[in-house]
């Protein structure tokens, strides 16, 4: 039983971990506007309720469909609202954390090497298991490098290993740095290290630390995985997880949240063929719907001129969209 406990909670610490990791990304958000948003739920909501009542309509008498038909579509609407609010939240949430770490990475960027050095120096000594974290190797002074081949040296689990806190101006780390650390890791006899960057890894140096496993097992942490140090040991440079920067919320609103987050309802609505489907479907629905109920609903003829309407959506969306084709911009490159 303890050892379940254990792993089940071993199991949600990597799983929070992957989140927040994921957190560190640009958010993606819904490129629709409010009332493009509103017209695609109800109109799901719509096609539901048709769905419903023709699938009941040949078991039951027409009004026990109909309030059946009502029922289903009004628990589903309870179920899609809660549902969007929970993503939103969840959206807020990510935008959020996105901000912070977004600001906490520039800040890590525009430090000095020994301030990034004292900085996972910190960080190292608050992580669990991690015991005699030191500066530099006791034997030799590294003082006169930019980037010395071993920064700290701690002891995890029993293990020594040794550390590199490589602060560049490049945004990628390539396969010349990972050789360069190896070598290091041979001068000093360590067989495991850390090299630490603010920057991201190319896959090339990944591939290349995998072909060292054998030998050498190294750990590569890149500029999220800094931030989220920071973030767990709450460090100082970390913000608080619901800081919201106006400086970059004024930054990125002109370019990033208003013009390609929110698209006009024409062309939300009407602007893709698969709209022009849609319409198509619920049109015929709504046709059958009329066949089967014009001899007992007076009011059938409601269905009928629907159906004439949606139609009518089904063939302009066919007449005017232009589905847009992204170009292979990168066969080109």
């Amino acid at each position: 039983m303890k050892k379940f406990k254990y792993y089940s909670q071993l199991w949600r610490e990597r799983r929070q971990k992957k989140k927040y990791l994921q957190y560190y990304e640009k958010p993606v958000a819904d490129r629709r506007n409010f009332l493009a948003r509103r017209f695609d739920f109800y109109s799901s909501l719509c096609l539901l309720w048709i769905i419903t009542f023709i699938g009941s309509i040949f078991f039951f008498s027409f009004l026990s469909s109909l309030i059946f038909a009502l029922v289903v579509t009004a628990l589903a609407a309870l179920t899609g609202k809660r549902l969007i609010q929970k993503k939103q939240q969840s959206l807020d949430k990510h935008r959020q954390i996105w901000l912070a770490g977004k600001k906490c990475l520039s800040a890590i960027k525009k430090q000095s090497q020994e301030e990034f050095v004292a900085l996972i120096y910190d960080l190292f000594i608050r992580i669990p298991n991690f015991k005699e974290v030191h500066l530099n190797l006791p034997e030799e002074s590294q003082e006169d490098k930019v980037n010395p081949l071993i920064t700290l040296r701690a002891v995890y689990k029993n293990y020594p290993l040794a550390v590199q806190c490589l602060k560049t101006e490049e945004n990628l780390i390539g396969v010349e740095y990972i050789i360069n650390f190896v070598e290091g890791l041979k001068k000093y006899g360590f067989k495991n290290g850390i090299l630490v960057a603010p920057a991201k890894y190319t896959p090339e140096a990944r591939l290349l630390v995998e072909k060292y496993k054998d030998e050498y097992f190294i750990v590569l942490l890149e500029g999220t995985h800094i931030v989220e140090l920071t973030r767990k040991y709450q460090h100082k440079i970390y913000p608080d997880d619901n800081f919201l920067s106006q400086e970059i919320l004024l930054t990125d609103t002109p370019d990033e949240i208003k013009k390609p987050w929110s698209l006009p309802l024409k062309q939300a609505a009407l602007g893709k063929k698969s709209k022009g489907f849609s319409y198509l479907a619920l049109s015929l629905m709504l046709f059958f719907i009329y066949l089967v109920t014009k001899k007992f609903n007076p009011y059938g003829i409601i269905y009928l001129l629907f159906a004439a309407f949606n139609l009518g959506l089904a063939i302009f969306c066919f007449s005017r969209a232009q589905d847009r084709k992204d170009p292979k911009i990168l066969e080109d490159l």
